[in-house]
């Protein structure tokens, strides 16, 4: 009798994440942003990949990706032409779509495989998932390509170092704000104390990175770095509609105030990375003695992001994308860490709800800009909050292991 009621149960879960999913894909989408990834796309299936970041290789693209996204891009428009006259822009939902669905297929067998009590509930938020899923399948995001290569770069790390270190290098191919996850992936091999371990995925990584390079340059005279070092400084806001630090001392304001404002002789830039860096102190004390399983390693990996997403400026909404998407599995640590998903979780369906209702005329629901509401400085307090106790966590965690 529990069997079939465990049955019944996952086939409603199933039913229910499908159909969200397929609601979200039948909205019209951000145009903007999906215009953006079919130009690439289209631009890469009429005039090559190597010169994608060439001098006027596109005019006015405004390219400031990686290569993996434009050229997976390129491949979904290839395959979507195989069914004759759509709409791109419906289809193209469907490609991010795929990876959060892979994404929440993966968490959802390892919390499977543990022994969690909480199991059926925890299973229901990775499921549904509705936060995810309003920016994978209703606004047309990629985030869900980054979240899942990390993912996979941890998940197969014990199993192979070599695959591990290669899907690493793929997740920095898809955003460069992968190159937190990239940061923690090689101190948790120094961590393990064996140094030719950890010199031998360096050298794999960087040859990787040198290949790239040298590849752009030689094939099409592009410059493949661009896209990581122009990727900082294109923006001066305090806070890019991310319910943050910022968005509690200023509200909708944030877009206003400039980040180069001096506080007690420090920008707020600069404050945001100091106080960035202040709160990794914890999680680098917990990866070096206490991480020894993948769900107290993600557990490092997604706070990480929660502080990006919480104290440096110019950060936008969907940062916090990879530290709801990677607390999944932490989340059969105990009821702490899973309280923490399931917090955040509706904290970031909360904030993309507010950016699109907003900001996005074709995701109006309401007669009014949600952003303006001072009710959004309290969501962000908790989400600070959230950080706060985290870092104590892991900190009390950590002192207790040694």
């Amino acid at each position: 009798m529990q069997k079939l009621l465990n049955i019944i149960y996952l086939v409603v879960l199933l039913a229910a994440a499908l159909g969200l999913r397929l609601y979200f894909l039948g909205l019209p989408g951000y145009d903007f942003d999906i215009q953006s990834f079919l130009g690439w796309g289209n631009k890469i299936n009429e005039s090559g990949f190597w010169h994608l970041y060439a001098n006027n290789y596109y005019s006015g693209s405004g390219l400031n990706y990686p290569p993996l996204v434009p050229l997976i891009s390129a491949w979904w428009l290839s395959f979507g032409k195989l069914f004759g006259q759509i709409n791109p822009v419906y289809f193209f939902k469907i490609l991010p779509t795929i990876f959060e669905v892979l994404l929440v297929v993966v968490s959802s067998w390892v919390v499977l495989s543990s022994n969690v009590k909480y199991k059926g509930t925890l299973l229901a938020v990775i499921v549904i998932q509705p936060a995810l899923a309003l920016v994978s399948s209703a606004w047309g995001q990629v985030d869900s390509i980054l979240a899942l290569m990390i993912l996979l770069s941890f998940l197969l790390f014990e199993k192979n170092k070599y695959l591990g270190t290669v899907l690493m290098f793929l997740a920095l191919l898809v955003k460069p704000q992968a190159i937190i996850a990239v940061l923690i992936y090689f101190l948790y091999l120094l961590s393990k104390r064996n140094f030719a371990d950890f010199v031998k995925q360096i050298a794999v990584f960087a040859a990787l990175l040198a290949l790239a390079i040298f590849s752009f340059r030689i094939f099409g005279k592009s410059d493949f770095l661009s896209p990581y070092l122009n990727s900082v400084g294109n923006f001066t806001n305090s806070s890019l509609n991310a319910f943050n630090i910022w968005w509690v001392m200023h509200g909708s304001n944030s877009w206003n105030i400039q980040d180069t404002i001096k506080s007690g002789g420090l920008t707020y830039k600069s404050l945001g990375m100091i106080l960035f860096a202040i709160f990794e102190v914890p999680a680098i004390i917990y990866l070096f003695y206490k991480a020894k399983k993948l769900p107290e390693v993600l557990l490092v990996v997604a706070y990480s992001y929660l502080a990006f997403f919480i104290f440096p400026t110019e950060i936008h909404e969907r940062y916090l994308y990879p530290a709801v998407a990677l607390f999944a599995i932490p989340a059969i640590l105990n009821k702490n860490i899973f309280w923490v998903y399931l917090i955040l979780t509706v904290t970031f369906l909360v904030n993309i709800f507010a950016v699109l209702q907003s900001v996005y005329p074709q995701f109006s629901f309401l007669q009014y800009n949600l952003l303006n509401g001072t009710w959004t400085q309290a969501v962000a307090a908790v989400n600070i909050l959230v950080c706060i106790y985290l870092g104590i966590y892991l900190l009390y965690e950590a002192i207790r292991a040694d």
